[in-house]
């Protein structure tokens, strides 16, 4: 290989590792699409940024020019687009912050809207780009006679995105939230520094691109994969809304398992590929045990070095976080407690030489058989008699030898002795009339019950905790909700009723949940969503543009963001805990499930389907009350600066602010 092959091979590699890793960055924002505006915006800036990439390798590969043509059209779409999608994440960033404008809005549908005519041009004229130059390695279109102007249309949407994340970054509040927005306007450049057609300005008559270019292509794609990891690590915190610290550790996780694999498989298959038969084994055979050994061993190395490498990144470095998995780690679960308790019974039946044992655990519900040595069809007959009442007070019981005889079972009470709390019991076949138990079985059965008692005091413990977590974790979503809002916005967010504007009447009503409560109830459809005092709403009317002026379906869109904001990460479980107030709001008003069985799905009382739901609506009118804050106060700050702007003021107005 020549040293122009080399360069151009660290190219191509750099480039394939941009497109890895930016595809899968769009792979793990998906979950949050829809629902965060920040998120999305840069899910399409990379989409395009990929497809620039992408299309540069396949180009790069092609044989002969009428090959390449259309990858380059294709390649063209990205680098038009990506001003305006940079144009759109700044302005969605700086909306973060609480600051609205329809002018910056219109601005990123124009910018759409331009970037779209380029394009058309690209496909259909000469006048952007012209015909291909057919230069080794990297055939480029030459420059048309307006592509100046395509360059200005660059450059002015790449400052001005650059400059809405400086005012972004102006805005934040604390220490955390300025110091990521910080590194993102420094990574800002990233986007249009990697696709800028820069072969375009080099004309028309390079036969070959020169060292000197491949070196500064090489930097600048390094430049750039630097600068798009800053910005993945520090954007990747909007429209999540577990802490920090869980947002860190699953990205992290996320690109060890996806991206950096594919990478190293990539660059173990270019240089195996490259070198030829190795000990005699054909290229292709080599090959495939090479991609196959890299895929193990870097699976192996993630899952033996996770700990250490989450300490030397500080991942789950915090006291809290370690005793929450210490208790992960040790926790009983049903089956582990049968498990176990099946294991005593065994040995018991062992040492005393019987067929059949049991143990059953009481509490407010009744008594329960949590493990059984014989036959299941006897024991389930058996406990749906009415005798075993007689067993939850076993100190009024006959006992020979120290046990309780009950049917053909000697019992042994199971207590808690701190608490003096009856557990349960465990029951063991007799084997003859009364207990002729000698010493050492005596010491047995002592040792197994003591056992048995402590793993069902242990479970005890376990449920108080997993109750006191369920009734928590609603609570704790609002709390994520409020403290990732409040770092963007502050005091508007932390106070809102200091600062309420004078349009803010309907959210001073002491009736506002109960409005929203109704607008739910009526969600497809009804008086209380066609008359709803909500369609007053700012944020509703805006609604209202993009569904034909039908202010009912503009509050069920305003409703819909609610109710998607209360989802929480990962794949939907009708189960588990954080997913209870998201199916309340889904199963009950948008599907229009009845009460009983949205109960019955969700494997709960009534009674707490109901305490539940009013947590869940109260979270939704808290998220409808924040975005008419928010629109609100984008009113407020364009009215001021339209009012300090002596171009729109009249002659008194002017005199009077210089006086």
């Amino acid at each position: 290989m020549t040293s122009l092959d080399t360069l151009a091979l660290i190219n191509d590699v750099l480039q394939a590792t941009i497109v890895i890793f930016g595809s899968s960055v769009i792979l793990y924002n998906t979950k949050y699409f829809i629902r965060d505006e920040v998120t999305r915006a840069f899910s399409l800036l990379l989409a395009f940024v990929v497809t620039v990439y992408f299309t540069e390798l396949l180009v790069s590969r092609t044989t002969v020019s009428i090959s390449a043509e259309p990858w380059l059209a294709v390649e063209w779409l990205g680098i038009c687009f990506v001003p305006a999608a940079q144009l759109h994440l700044s302005n969605a960033l700086l909306v973060s912050t609480g600051k609205f404008s329809r002018r910056r809005r219109v601005a990123v549908w124009l910018g759409y809207g331009f970037s779209s005519l380029f394009f058309i041009l690209v496909l259909f004229t000469d006048w952007i780009v012209g015909p291909i130059v057919t230069t080794s390695r990297a055939p480029h279109f030459a420059a048309g006679p307006l592509f100046f102007v395509f360059v200005i249309f660059f450059i002015i949407l790449s400052a001005g995105s650059i400059y809405n994340i400086w005012r972004a970054y102006r805005r934040t509040i604390t220490s955390t939230t300025r110091q990521r927005m910080r590194n993102i306007f420094l990574a800002s450049l990233a986007a249009p520094l990697g696709v800028f057609p820069y072969l375009t300005l080099t004309g028309s008559s390079t036969e070959q691109v020169t060292v000197l270019m491949w070196l500064l292509l090489i930097v600048g794609n390094v430049l750039v994969a630097l600068m798009f990891a800053t910005l993945t690590a520090n954007l990747v915190y909007f429209g999540a809304l577990s802490s920090d610290r869980v947002v860190r550790v699953r990205l992290y996780k996320f690109m060890a398992r996806v991206p950096l694999t594919g990478t190293i498989v990539l660059l173990v298959y270019v240089l195996v590929d490259r070198a030829g038969p190795i000990l005699g084994i054909p290229s292709q055979t080599a090959l495939a045990i090479a991609v196959v050994g890299t895929v193990m061993i870097v699976e192996w190395a993630i899952h033996a070095f996770k700990l250490p490498l989450e300490r030397v990144l500080q991942l789950n470095n915090e006291p809290d976080v370690r005793r929450i998995q210490q208790l992960s780690e040790r926790l009983l679960t049903s089956h582990d407690l049968h498990q176990y308790l099946e294991s005593l019974l065994a040995a018991g039946c062992d040492v005393f030489q019987v067929p059949t044992a049991f143990i059953a655990s009481f509490s407010a519900d009744g008594p329960r058989l949590e493990a059984i040595i014989g036959q299941p069809e006897y024991f389930a007959q058996l406990w749906r008699d009415d005798d075993w009442q007689t067993l939850v007070t076993p100190d009024k019981l006959d006992t020979a030898g120290g046990l309780i005889i009950w049917r053909n079972y000697w019992i042994e009470p199971l207590y808690d002795r701190q608490n003096n709390q009856l557990l349960g019991i465990m029951g063991i076949e007799s084997r003859s009339p009364q207990p002729d138990l000698n010493v050492k079985e005596r010491l047995v059965l002592a040792n197994l019950s003591t056992q048995a008692a402590t793993a069902l005091k242990d479970r005890l413990l376990q449920q108080v905790v997993f109750t006191a977590v369920e009734g928590l974790l609603p609570e704790i979503t609002a709390f994520q909700i409020r403290r990732s809002a409040a770092g963007m916005r502050g005091r508007p967010t932390l106070t809102p009723s200091a600062e309420k504007p004078v349009q803010s009447e309907l959210l001073q009503d002491d009736e506002f949940n109960k409005m929203v409560k109704d607008a739910l109830t009526h969600y497809w459809g009804g008086p209380k969503l066609t008359e709803s005092p909500l369609l007053e709403l700012e944020v509703v009317q805006d609604e209202a543009q993009e569904h034909d002026g039908n202010p009912a379906k503009a509050l069920r869109a305003v409703l819909q963001r609610a109710i998607e904001y209360q989802k929480p990460e990962g794949d939907r479980s009708m189960t588990r805990t954080e997913w209870v107030l998201y199916n309340i709001l889904e199963l009950k008003f948008v599907q229009g499930s009845k009460v009983r069985d949205v109960a019955r799905r969700l494997a709960m009382s009534e009674s707490d389907l109901y305490r539940k739901q009013r947590i869940a609506i109260e979270n939704v009118a808290d998220a409808v009350y924040e975005m008419e804050l928010e629109r609100l106060q984008g009113m407020e700050s364009a009215e001021t600066a339209t009012n300090r702007n002596p171009i729109l003021m009249n002659a008194g107005d002017v005199q009077n602010s210089e006086a």
